[in-house]
């Protein structure tokens, strides 16, 4: 299982419009993109871990993940209440040169971009024509008209959330968030300490509660495991450490808690599916502006 997907290989934008799933046996993802995304929920309920939270799912609502943030999407589905969403994912630093006219969007790209923001979910209302519209000329467009049609519907929809915040008082609309204490208390115990050794026992320990409870119980109420957990973590400080230092391999294992640099590679591929060093390349090119820009 990829933990950090790269769900745009070689290009800067992935869109996805009204996907419906229909199934009796739920739908539920865990992992973290390279890009900015942008999950609308045109139907569905369920909840989104985000930050050491659940947030429910509620139509008419888009949650932001930030840049290889960890987040698990976890919907109730069926044949009568299918999930149906859509998602745009895209590369801030390359959509941002759209934005130089524009100060106030720009800023506001910055914030959704690199800010630590207090809440991630935005109640929007019924936005499906905004999403059809831009669907419909994706596929009119094609080669280069593809990047600027993408732009056109990235800008879409930052202004949307901005009429929201602006509506708001400046603040977005904070959903109710369900209380699941323990695997908060797990999950904040692991962003002090996911870049030393990791042991259960440990974790167990300083929340006075028996191994195979702590472990239970997070299974429970995240639908992850622990280990997967930290993996993510880890593989996202990676990500960061990789696409902005010149820090070596051996450096940055050690940075994320890992002892080797062949365990950290290892690692790595398995759930990113390339190696640390390719993935590293594969940035710097993306990042490098089209002409024109």
């Amino acid at each position: 299982m990829k933990l950090v997907e790269n769900v745009m290989p070689n290009k800067a934008y992935l869109f996805k419009h009204r996907t419906v799933t229909p199934d009796r046996h739920g739908y539920s993802v865990y992992h973290a993109h390279q890009g900015l995304e942008l999950l609308y929920v045109e139907q569905g309920e369920g909840h989104v871990i985000i930050e050491q939270q659940l947030v429910p799912i509620r139509p008419g609502t888009i949650y932001c993940f930030q840049p290889y943030q960890l987040h698990r999407v976890h919907a109730l589905t069926s044949p009568e209440q299918p999930y149906i969403r859509s998602i745009l994912v895209f590369e801030p630093i390359v959509f941002e040169p759209f934005l130089s006219s524009f100060p106030e969007m720009r800023a506001f790209l910055h914030k959704l971009w690199k800010e630590k923001l207090p809440f991630q979910a935005f109640e929007v209302g019924d936005i499906r024509e905004l999403y059809t519209v831009l669907q419909n000329e994706v596929n009119a467009a094609n080669g280069e008209g593809l990047v600027e049609t993408h732009a056109l519907g990235i800008v879409a929809l930052l202004r949307r959330l901005r009429i929201v915040l602006a509506a708001d008082g400046g603040s977005p609309q904070k959903l109710p968030y369900r209380e699941i204490r323990l695997a908060e208390k797990a999950m904040a115990w692991l962003e002090v300490h996911y870049k030393e050794e990791f042991s259960l026992q440990r974790l167990a320990a300083e929340l006075h509660i028996s191994p195979y409870y702590l472990s239970h119980m997070f299974k429970v109420d995240t639908g992850g495991s622990l280990t997967e957990y930290v993996t993510a973590k880890r593989l996202r400080e990676a990500c960061l450490l990789l696409q902005n230092t010149d820090l070596s391999v051996a450096e940055i294992a050690l940075r994320i808690g890992l002892a080797t640099a062949s365990h950290f590679i290892h690692t790595f591929k398995k759930h990113m599916g390339t190696t640390p060093l390719k993935f590293r390349q594969l940035s710097q090119k993306l990042y490098m502006p089209p002409d024109g820009f």
